[in-house]
């Protein structure tokens, strides 16, 4: 694979070699079930609880504060399902933003289905949620705030420490998914002050299939140490997948032991600074100012705070899925939305009230600690070929 000429990112990473390593090699050989108490049973059940160190030490959480899950979309579904289901009577009231990954945003509409009341907050034209709005959403019947660290087709970064400081002060819980930011920014769940936070190995150079879920316990940690329903009444947080009770009852299902192990290599890598680049930044706006010369007329989605190696950019008059097509005719891998649009005009885009025609002209570019200015210069080469070389092409209806 050339990975010089992958700039989806934002959607799945390649391996790093070092998880690559970590992942084949206990694939082949650590066939024990982690619950067996026989001793292949218990090395596999090593190496599960050393990766679970590993993650902890890398989010600044307590080891009994994650549970290994099957990725983003489980994690999310489980944030959300558990805290209403652990939320006491009178408390039916769930907040979550129109930017939300779809797994957050269709488990809050199942939610509803059952008797909650939602609130959907809206963006502003920037993409980001706006404080006031966030209090002015809250009840005293409200039981969790689901916002999202960073927006995976924008990289606009959400006020996350701020609406956690609001939800402390009325005893609300936070749901973080930080499944975009991983790996592009510092993620510490006790600098954030959330309660919950969602994570997808395959979105930090690590295999797909593995996730994590973070479960605060208590208040210790949080800075301004107040405390919410979650700690006054002793709320045990439920499981969503029953069955033979590992993880402690919290997550039935025997562990991905490979994925697991990979995941924790992964995170030592992270702490090593293996995927820190410090220019990033800067090959982003290398990216962009190239497209602006290219194609003057093109529009930049997204505003303020923003990941370092995200780009989406609308390009008037031109269809994203074509311009896609064109790109990967010579090798390039970007994207025309979230890996799962299949072809519809993204969510996020139109939450901004960007309208359908320039949704349907977005392309996101997202680096990786792989790329460089080449990388970049080889990306805008082709890209300045296929619009100075082919006629305009109209939007789909």
């Amino acid at each position: 694979m050339n990975q010089s000429a992958y700039f989806d990112v934002n959607g799945s990473t390649p391996l790093d070699p070092a998880v690559r390593e970590t992942w084949l090699r206990f694939a082949a050989d650590l066939w024990g079930n982690p619950s067996a108490t026989h001793a292949e049973g218990l090395r596999a059940r090593e190496v599960v609880e050393r990766a679970r160190h590993a993650v902890a030490r890398g989010l600044g959480a307590g080891v009994g504060e994650i549970w290994f899950t099957s990725g983003g979309t489980e994690s999310n579904n489980w944030a959300l399902a558990g805290a209403a289901r652990a939320a006491p009577a009178g408390r039916r009231h769930l907040v979550v933003s129109s930017i939300e990954h779809k797994s957050v945003l269709r488990t809050a509409e199942a939610l509803e289905r059952d008797g909650c009341q939602v609130t959907v907050l809206a963006v502003d034209s920037g993409g980001r949620v706006q404080l006031a709005d966030v209090e002015r959403s809250l009840r005293p019947e409200t039981f969790l705030v689901a916002l999202m660290l960073a927006n995976n087709e924008t990289g606009v970064l959400q006020p996350v420490r701020e609406v956690a400081r609001l939800c402390r002060e009325r005893g609300v819980l936070l749901h973080c998914d930080a499944v975009a930011a991983l790996g592009k920014v510092d993620v510490d769940v006790r600098d954030l002050g959330v309660d919950l936070l969602s994570l997808s190995g395959h979105k930090l150079y690590a295999p797909k299939g593995t996730g994590v879920l973070f479960v605060r316990r208590g208040s210790a940690g949080v800075p301004d140490g107040r405390r919410t329903w979650w700690d006054t009444d002793g709320a045990c947080f439920p499981p969503l997948i029953h069955g033979c009770g590992q993880q402690q009852g919290m997550r039935s299902g025997t562990e991905n032991t490979a994925g697991a192990a990979a995941l924790g290599t992964a995170f030592e890598r992270l702490a090593e600074g293996a995927f820190h680049r410090e220019d990033l930044g800067t090959l982003r706006e290398r990216l962009w100012e190239g497209i602006q010369q290219i194609e003057p007329h093109c529009q930049l989605n997204g505003s303020g705070p923003c990941l370092p190696n995200t780009l989406s950019v609308a390009f008037p008059g031109r269809a994203g899925a074509a311009l896609q097509a064109a790109l990967g005719e010579r090798g390039f891998s970007v994207s025309a939305g979230a890996a799962t649009t299949n072809g519809a005009p993204s969510h996020v885009l139109l939450a901004m009230g960007l309208g359908v025609e320039r949704a349907r002209s977005t392309l996101r570019f997202s680096l990786g600690a792989f790329h460089d200015a080449a990388a970049i210069d080889g990306l805008l080469a082709a890209l300045r070929g296929i619009l100075n070389s082919r006629p305009q092409v109209e939007d789909l209806p």
